[in-house]
């Protein structure tokens, strides 16, 4: 459940249905129509379709069982473990760029800092205020919302103003140089593109970024800029780099993971040619 074009599961809409849907959330959480259009979307489109469909059903029944666990019950475990369910299906499906996975990191930060878990925490705020800034801008009240996040869980781990001023003020110039990089990638710059992600991956490598999934992103952006000027060795140095953050941080059945993992894999054949 929540793996992008998964087809290990035999059996039709119906088996799918009893032995995975129903053993996650009731009919009465999902709602009583979802079966319905889960099978019609079977039928019509394929299973993979339908069940990435159900799957964000899913991750929307388990965001609001979080929501509940942490305000009204106040069970941060519990809501730590049903939002970090709910990320793992849209991360997989929706891709880790979505609003709606951004969302879900925000939340995930929420029931870490209610933890104590403040280092964590930091950096579930930051993967969500790469994607607000991203699709928001810098200005944008959400966006705000997620700075105000940082800067209050910084002071709790002992930050100054000054400092968690410092730290949110590196991080956006980050995300700028990794904006640029990506833009000199686009249009083929791959010197460029490597010198802004350079200067990115110098303010992540601060100790509270030096080890986050973000910082495995420029180490990709890096060897994929290096891979597409035939420099193979360089890149699989830094495609391993990459692969060492996600394989710790995400795990080994992360797509992030996956997707490095089959970058390094395909190199030897590119030296060949």
């Amino acid at each position: 459940m929540g793996k992008k074009g998964n087809t290990d599961d035999v059996g039709g809409p119906e088996e799918h249905w009893n032995d995975n849907v129903l053993k996650e959330v009731s009919k009465e959480q999902i709602g009583f129509i979802a079966e319905g259009l889960f099978k019609e979307l079977w039928a019509r489109c394929g299973k993979d379709v339908a069940v990435d469909q159900v799957s964000l059903m899913i991750a929307e029944v388990q965001f609001s069982r979080g929501f509940d666990l942490l305000y009204k019950v106040h069970d941060n475990d519990s809501a730590l473990a049903e939002f970090r369910k709910c990320l793992s299906i849209r991360e997989a499906i929706l891709g880790k760029d979505h609003r709606d996975t951004g969302k879900t990191y925000c939340f995930v930060g929420h029931a870490l800092r209610e933890k104590r878990d403040y280092d964590e925490a930091v950096g579930q705020y930051r993967s969500a205020l790469r994607i607000l800034v991203a699709l928001l801008g810098r200005d944008h009240n959400h966006t705000k919302d997620v700075v105000s996040c940082i800067d209050d869980v910084l002071k709790a781990k002992g930050l100054s103003d000054k400092e968690a001023e410092e730290y949110v003020g590196a991080y956006m110039d980050c995300l700028e140089h990794k904006r640029n990089g990506d833009a000199y990638s686009e249009e083929g710059n791959h010197d460029l593109a490597i010198a802004e992600y350079r200067k990115a991956l110098v303010i992540e490598k601060i100790p509270e970024g030096k080890h986050h999934p973000d910082t495995a992103d420029i180490y990709g952006k890096i060897g994929n800029s290096l891979a597409r000027q035939g420099e193979l060795k360089k890149a699989s140095i830094e495609y391993g780099n990459a692969l060492a953050i996600y394989a710790v941080t995400l795990g080994g059945d992360h797509p992030s993971t996956k997707e490095t993992l089959k970058n390094i894999q395909h190199l030897p054949s590119l030296m060949l040619r």
